[in-house]
């Protein structure tokens, strides 16, 4: 994953960078990070260099994040983008170009690690975002956002879809190595999408379809905090 950092203020640039790092290293990935003191000197490089996630100080010299970000969503509708400022009166402005996240200063861990958690697991899943399943008659790409939950049946998974169900010859240890980080097992027999999870209960939760799966008292936490890391930050 390539991430961005436009921050005007060098302390502040390296204080969020070294956040980053150490939650890599506790997640054990490699992001490519690559800071910009304004928002001019991001614009020189991008888009020949590509980025997935994009921290934005709101506040800079000349042109500011809002406006950055503008810019960047008049050709790219795809990058994350997280707004950092001292000031919370600019939230509503993150709406109009899509915002995954709004921070204030001062940044803290508990803050930004669940916020980067989520960024992560979007980007895994444009990564790879589909797997391959038969429907009988031959081979179709089925992508990973059309799957609310995954039945398993000793060497066979039942995907179930928006609007049908496939059989594939996995197991989940197969499976576990397929799926993007925001599907969890959350019973032995059950396999669900968290984008797909309207609500977590300690021993139940509930699909946005209205499946309600059971939760095994060994997953429960898991399943939890998995959900918070998600959707909270």
């Amino acid at each position: 994953m390539r991430i961005a950092i436009c921050e005007d203020n060098p302390k502040e640039q390296e204080r969020l960078a070294a956040a980053i790092n150490d939650w890599a290293m506790a997640r054990n990935t490699q992001p490519d990070i690559l800071c910009y003191q304004s928002a001019e000197a991001f614009l020189m490089v991008w888009p020949e260099i590509s980025f997935d996630l994009a921290f934005l100080d709101i506040q800079m010299k000349d042109m500011n994040g809002i406006q950055l970000a503008e810019t960047i969503r008049q050709s790219d509708k795809n990058m994350m983008l997280v707004f950092v400022t001292s000031f919370s009166q600019y939230v509503l402005k993150g709406y109009d170009v899509a915002a995954l996240h709004y921070l204030i200063k001062p940044l803290s861990a508990a803050k930004l690690l669940p916020v980067v958690d989520k960024a992560h697991m979007i980007w895994h899943s444009r990564m790879s975002d589909f797997l391959l399943v038969s429907d009988g008659t031959g081979q179709i790409k089925l992508p990973f956002d059309s799957i609310h939950y995954i039945a398993m049946f000793s060497h066979t998974a039942e995907i179930h879809t928006d609007s049908a169900k496939y059989d594939l010859r996995k197991t989940a240890a197969d499976l576990s190595d397929m799926l993007p980080a925001h599907f969890v097992r959350c019973h032995r027999s059950y396999i669900i999408n968290l984008f797909k999870t309207d609500c977590v209960y300690k021993d139940s939760l509930i699909l946005s379809d209205g499946t309600k799966l059971p939760i095994s008292r060994n997953s429960s936490k898991q399943v939890g905090d998995a959900f918070l890391r998600l959707h909270t930050g």
